[in-house]
């Protein structure tokens, strides 16, 4: 969250098609490249529903990835997921606080503010997250089948009795049975695995407040770890805290050490203005004893300086720690300066072999380039591997100017993977790094200010919705996973044509959760990586039996499982067809059922054309009344501390907001994952921002195909059900893919036919004749369907069909659309079963209360 002024010490804090760009040389620092043989696969879209600021990606020892957030502290509830597919889509984990929706998805509360996530060697994870800045909130699930069930503690780590709390981290010390082993805790017998539970008090003494220190080896209830903490006389503060708090920490599996680092000042006690290292040594308890502690108080001379930063504060959300699997620990740090260009990102590495004592010179890893589009840099982050390697990630802006200011500036991912000499122990040596630079992201991620100005963003009207941070980690191969947010649709809520609520600023741009993934070059490992291409393709397959209710541990649903997801442009141009292959479509209400509270199904692919995102669906009820619409992503504002902006994105129907476009559903006789359903939507391409002069040549990103259940329609929902998070529940998903048809355009869509003619018997004494011809796919002809019954005085001619349903099992197709009556405007529905006469029926139902079936007299119908 960390919503406090940077100014409290006294000077001047999957998955992508990358692009490569040039670093320049920076003093002091080593050799750059050019980084062309990095790249990444088109990012994944982690909730195509929630949004939040400062995301967070780890991976656990089995390979499983998890991403956590908060949607913020007006909503007091965060996000927790893990993927079922390596990390190509993602589900909601199961939470207990509180009940659950209506349709099984649960708002975790309280919280809302800075998550993080950790894992001990078994799998086991331990979450926590910030409940508004007072207290926090811990949780912990697996290892086996981890999310289906978790226990909590809404208020932990000593937290309740004090008076406030801001940006907590984990450390988990678990070392391998036979490692080397110098720890005093694990010496005596202590159990382990041993949690510590760091958190920022923003109302203590020292530097920021200070870090205070919990332990704990359930992860659920915490004790202090700070032996030499000393209470204030007749106050729940203390007169010591040891320095580093807001720093992410590294743990020595070793010997057990913690370490963070943060800048310190003169004026703050230090002994010069830089970027200082503060180490905490457990003893036979666990508890930790830190370098600036004196018994009495505090001595931040004892600090390890690890560099000067003569341009400008080192502590600018956040310095950040890893340690490499040769123990040495490499750190990043970002400068604030009120030079713009000096906002520049850097990093340091230290060995075990000096104590961590000696560092290296700071080496500048961001190339301050308008031209490269990396000229400001904020929210640094880094992530350890093999000896002396580590990818440090950070946001970068196209212009000169301050973050907080609103000059229209670009913001992209930007990677450096620095490489540090070591010598045959796999120790830093001191001599100068090489550095490989790259954009991350396809396209800006973000316009506009990033507001770094703590409270002050609410009154100058600052944005924060990208909050404090984001997050790199890599893969058992070493390839890099960045987890970030994607504000760059400018998504903001509008009730009447007017941004809601109005009686708030409310910042455009929602911020959609982001994994990207390397997927060729070498690795922090050292070894090549590999994965999908990010050219464009026609569409994406995905493995039957990972449609779960519930999401995580729950039992495969047929009527949401998808198959694959794919894209074919007509050859006019005019018409985008939207497939989606789904094991079982032909039994809606079966589906519904099996997810309690859901009252309809619906299958929805989204893409960001530009900087708008869209959609195309199919939405069914239980009665099998499918609707087909496409248009723009919409947004449902809620309020937090730093104002409003989108926290929940929808695909609304139309009357709300959607077009209703024509659509087909096939089904064969009996559905199965090697001979699916395929529902498919036709959409207008002028309805999706584009033209048939262009809809070739268009590109659409991060293309992903989503089985939602839903209690409500999506156009119906509103800041009310948002805030008690009564939305769509993701069932299944695939992503993501990019398309362009004229790189790779899908097959079209089978082609099913439905022709027919014939009377049946009249409402009346006589008979009703009808015709149709339903086949356009076959012939290019002009489809029709017309009808005639002059008892009953009903002249039908069909003029647009809405929905068109083949179901082999029933050899039947059911239409849907519009038409006139004797002239008079209707909608209709007819059923056509196949057979000649004696053996094919025909029924038709009108708006304006004319309705008929029967077998057929004469005639035939032919459903091919």
């Amino acid at each position: 969250m960390r919503l406090r002024t940077l100014a409290s010490l006294g000077f001047v804090a999957l998955l992508s098609g990358a692009s490569p760009v040039t670093a320049p040389i920076a003093s002091g620092a080593g050799s750059s490249s050019v980084a062309s043989s990095i790249g990444f696969q088109v990012p994944s879209v982690v909730d195509p529903i929630h949004t939040n600021g400062e995301p967070d990606i780890a991976i656990d020892p089995q390979g499983r990835i998890f991403v956590s957030g908060p949607t913020g502290t007006g909503t007091q509830r965060s996000t927790w997921f893990g993927s079922v597919d390596g990390g190509q889509t993602f589900r909601v984990m199961a939470q207990k606080i509180p009940p659950t929706s209506v349709i099984g998805n649960p708002a975790p509360a309280p919280g809302g503010g800075d998550t993080d996530i950790n894992f001990d060697r078994s799998g086991k994870q331990y979450f926590a997250d910030l409940y508004a800045l007072a207290c926090l909130r811990v949780a912990v699930t697996g290892p086996t089948n981890s999310g289906a069930a978790d226990q909590e503690n809404a208020y932990p780590g000593g937290c309740a009795g004090f008076p406030g709390a801001d940006r907590q981290w984990l450390a988990v010390y678990d070392p391998a049975p036979g490692s080397p082993n110098q720890s005093a805790y694990k010496a005596a017998g202590g159990k382990t695995p041993l949690i510590y539970l760091e958190f920022n008090n923003v109302v203590g003494p020292g530097p920021n407040g200070g870090a205070q220190w919990n332990k704990s080896t359930d992860g659920l209830t915490f004790v202090n770890a700070t032996a030499d903490e000393v209470p204030a006389t007749g106050s729940i503060g203390a007169v010591y805290s040891p320095f580093g708090p807001d720093g992410y920490p590294a743990i020595d599996q070793v010997t057990g050490k913690v370490f963070q680092a943060a800048g310190c000042g003169i004026s703050n006690g230090c002994t010069s203005n830089g970027i200082f290292l503060n180490i905490g040594t457990p003893d036979a308890t666990g508890t930790l004893h830190f370098l600036d502690a004196t018994g009495s108080g505090q001595d931040l001379t004892k600090l390890i300086k690890i560099s000067d930063t003569p341009t400008g504060s080192p502590d600018t959300l956040f310095s950040v720690l890893s340690m490499d699997s040769a123990r040495n620990l490499i750190l990043v740090w970002c400068i604030s300066s009120s030079t713009p260009s000096l906002r520049q990102v850097f990093v340091s590495a230290a060995s075990a072999a000096s104590g961590w004592s000696s560092w290296t010179p700071p080496v500048q890893v961001s190339d301050a380039s308008t031209g490269t589009g990396d000229a400001v840099n904020v929210f640094p982050w880094i992530k350890a591997g093999g000896p002396g390697r580590a990818d440090a990630v950070w946001y970068g802006s196209d212009r000169n100017v301050d973050p907080s200011t609103q000059s229209n500036q670009a913001w992209n991912v930007f990677m450096s993977q620095v490489v540090f000499p070591t010598n045959s122990t796999g120790a830093v040596t001191g001599a100068q790094p090489t550095k490989t630079l790259v954009k991350v992201t396809p396209h800006p991620m973000h316009y506009n200010d990033i507001c770094l100005m703590g409270t002050g963003c609410i009154e100058t009207q600052g944005n924060r919705n990208l909050a404090d941070f984001f997050v790199v980690t890599i893969d058992k191969t070493g390839a890099a996973e960045i987890v970030y947010d994607d504000t760059s649709n400018g998504l903001v809520q509008t009730v009447g044509g007017l941004v809601n609520p109005s009686a708030f600023v409310d910042h455009p741009g929602a911020g959609v959760i982001t994994v990207a993934r390397q997927s060729s070059g070498l690795g922090v490992f050292g070894t090549p990586v590999t994965g999908p291409s990010n050219a464009p393709v026609g569409g994406l397959n995905d493995p039957p039996a990972d449609g779960l209710f519930p999401v995580i541990g729950g039992s495969d649903q047929r009527g949401m499982d998808i198959l694959g997801s794919s894209m074919h442009l007509s050859a006019d141009g005019s018409t985008l067809n939207v497939s989606a292959r789904v094991i079982d479509l032909s039994n809606p209400a079966l589906t519904a059922a099996a997810i309690a509270g859901t009252t309809n199904v619906q299958y929805v692919t989204r893409w960001q054309f530009g900087d708008t995102l869209y959609y195309a669906a199919m939405e069914n009820t239980p009665t099998n009344q499918p609707s087909y619409y496409a248009g723009k992503v919409q947004s449902i504002d809620l309020c937090s501390v730093s104002a409003c902006f989108p926290h929940v994105l929808t695909y609304p129907e139309p009357g709300f907001g959607g077009i209703a476009e024509p659509g087909t559903i096939t089904c064969p006789a009996s559905p199965s994952p090697s001979n699916p359903c395929t529902v498919t939507v036709a959409v207008r391409v002028g309805d999706i921002g584009m033209t048939s002069a262009t809809a070739g040549t268009s590109l659409l990103e991060e293309v992903g195909g989503y089985a939602f259940a839903a209690s409500i329609q999506e156009g119906a929902e509103n800041n009310t059900t948002a805030e008690s998070d009564t939305v769509p529940l993701e069932i299944d998903g695939v992503c993501c893919y990019n398309f362009k048809a004229s790189v790779q355009n899908a097959p079209p869509p089978a082609c099913h036919e439905a022709d027919g003619n014939g009377d049946i018997h009249s409402k009346g004494r006589g008979k009703a004749s009808f015709s149709m011809d339903k086949d356009r796919c076959e012939d290019q002809d002009k489809e029709d369907l017309q009808a005639r019954d002059d008892d009953a005085n009903m002249n039908f001619q069909a003029t647009e069909f809405q929905s068109v349903v083949f179901n082999d099992a029933t050899d039947s197709v059911t239409l849907l659309g519009s038409g006139t009556d004797n002239g008079n405007p209707v909608t209709f529905a007819a059923v056509a079963v196949h057979g000649p006469a004696g053996i094919g029926a025909f029924s038709l139902t009108l708006s304006d209360g004319y309705a008929n079936s029967g077998p057929l007299l004469d005639g035939s119908i032919e459903l091919h």
